[in-house]
């Protein structure tokens, strides 16, 4: 055979072979990597879930085998927590950034400290914000977010709306941010994204539960909502369509697998993000260096008390004690609330703190449990049953025993249990029974914690989700006093 007959015949077996290869297919899958609600850097549960260095190896691993995938995450990062009280949320961008996060949206939390301070925080960010129903001043994209995304997991392209409570403008400290309603925002990006190509459209939220529902009823375009805000894992379908979110603080990671062949059929599961998991020692080197870092910041004083501090057992779990008239007022204005009662064993130490400065460690020993403040509204006649609950225990130095604000009562502990209570007074006016009052109180009475179940008959109008972490809101009010001088005022009577 000539040359030129070789060229021709090898030209032949190449297109011969050219087109018998398979047209390109794509993927059946896209799997959904996400998390939500992540307010520290750590692991919780007395080290034994969670942990961005544990999360890392978890991430990592499912990439390796899941090509076509996104890890998306579905709001409240920079806050609350002791360690953003110091670093205001720079931590977490810090090992979001590491971790290689594709997108995120915006909590209610991540209003906190501000519209300013977040900008700072997305700023610092290198993976992409997307939040839909956010605005600054003259309908405006909140700055350096996106109101929309495209992405293209192997070569998949998926559209992702983000979606925040419109709830945060009462619930956080937004300024002058705008929240747009979220239907119908959402029906609107979902046009765009389809305009744009998306094959598929997820709907990145921070919603409850019945709103994200709601969603996939009123905007058919979306084909699976990956959710926060509700601290619970928690799953739900709708037409069809899924809502997964995957608890809180890292403890899981949420695997969830849509179908690409139009029939938006979804399986969810967690993964587990415990101790069992070795840490990605990259992630583990980050984590270190902010922990030690805060070590040092917790030494760093923020005011000063011109009086001794009593958080001994026998005045915080017996009697009025003037530190626990402090945190009692910082709870009440924390929230806004018409009174606040706190467990006395809640405030520790067993100590009298001299007068003098007061640093963060401080605080942090006398309120080590990381309790949010919260607010309900009860009758006068429910008030009283938890102030009766409070000293029903009052011989034993129990810890339920009541630290008020707002609010004056005697007692005498000679009196059988359930009629101890003599005599309460809101403001200068008795406790009316039939009234209803606003309470703040902390997480832990709120789920019943030291027999206070009564407290959870009302209306909760800031939720343990929505509240402010008790200590960091100590912290904040003695810097801003800059010397404190609390007194013991009567607020508590005991008549032997």
């Amino acid at each position: 055979m000539t040359p030129q007959g070789v060229r021709v015949l090898l030209l032949a077996l190449l297109l011969t072979l050219t087109l018998a290869l398979p047209a390109p297919t794509q993927p059946p899958v896209l799997t959904v990597l996400h998390f939500n609600d992540v307010y520290q850097l750590g692991a919780v549960e007395g080290g034994r879930r969670g942990g961005f260095d544990r999360l890392a190896t978890v991430v990592r691993r499912h990439r390796a085998q899941e090509r076509t995938s996104l890890l998306l995450f579905a709001g409240d990062l920079i806050s609350p927590s002791v360690e953003s009280s110091v670093f205001k949320g720079a931590q977490l961008i810090d090992a979001m950034n590491q971790l290689g996060v594709d997108a995120a949206t915006f909590g209610n939390h991540e209003f906190d400290y501000g519209p300013e301070e977040l900008v700072r925080r997305v700023r610092e960010s290198r993976f992409p914000w997307v939040v839909s129903n956010v605005f600054a001043p003259g309908l405006r994209p909140f700055p350096g977010v996106r109101p929309w995304l495209v992405l293209t997991p192997g070569g998949v392209p998926v559209g992702i709306v983000g979606l925040l409570t419109e709830d945060t403008a009462v619930l956080s400290s937004p300024g002058n941010t705008t929240f747009g309603d979220v239907f119908a925002v959402a029906r609107e990006v979902v046009r765009i994204l389809r305009a744009r190509g998306a094959r598929v459209v997820i709907a990145l939220t921070h919603l409850s539960m019945a709103q994200d529902q709601e969603l996939l009823r009123r905007v058919p375009g979306v084909d699976l909502v990956i959710g926060g805000h509700d601290h619970d894992p928690l799953v739900a379908t709708v037409a069809g369509r899924l809502v997964a979110k995957a608890g809180s603080d890292a403890r899981w990671l949420g695997v969830t697998r849509l179908r690409l062949d139009g029939s938006g059929a979804a399986h969810h599961q967690l993964v587990d993000v415990d101790e069992r998991v070795p840490p990605d020692p990259e992630m583990a080197r980050l984590v270190q260096r902010y922990a030690e870092q805060l070590s040092r910041e917790l030494e760093v004083p923020i005011g000063e008390t011109a009086v001794p501090l009593d958080a001994r057992n026998t005045t915080v779990r017996q009697q009025e004690s003037n530190l626990g008239n402090f945190i009692a007022d910082v709870m009440r204005g924390a929230v806004g609330a018409d009174v606040a009662i706190t467990n006395g064993g809640g405030i520790r130490t067993n100590a009298l703190f001299p007068a003098g400065r007061i640093t963060r460690k401080d605080v942090l020993a006398w309120l080590p449990f990381g309790n949010v403040v919260v607010k309900v509204a009860v009758t006068g006649a429910v008030i009283r049953q938890a102030l009766e609950n409070g000293v029903s225990q009052w011989e034993q130095v129990a810890g339920r025993f009541p630290q008020v604000s707002g609010l004056r009562y005697t007692f005498s502990p000679s009196r059988p249990v359930g009629s101890r209570i003599l005599e309460v007074q809101v403001g200068d006016r008795p406790l009316d029974p039939a009234a209803t009052y606003t309470v703040a109180t902390n997480d832990f009475l709120l789920r019943g914690g030291d027999g206070y179940s009564m407290l959870a008959t009302g209306q909760v109008l800031v939720s343990p989700v929505d509240g402010p972490v008790l200590a960091n809101a100590v912290m904040e009010a003695i810097q801003r006093m800059r010397t404190i001088r609390p007194q013991v005022e009567g607020r508590i009577t005991l008549v032997r």
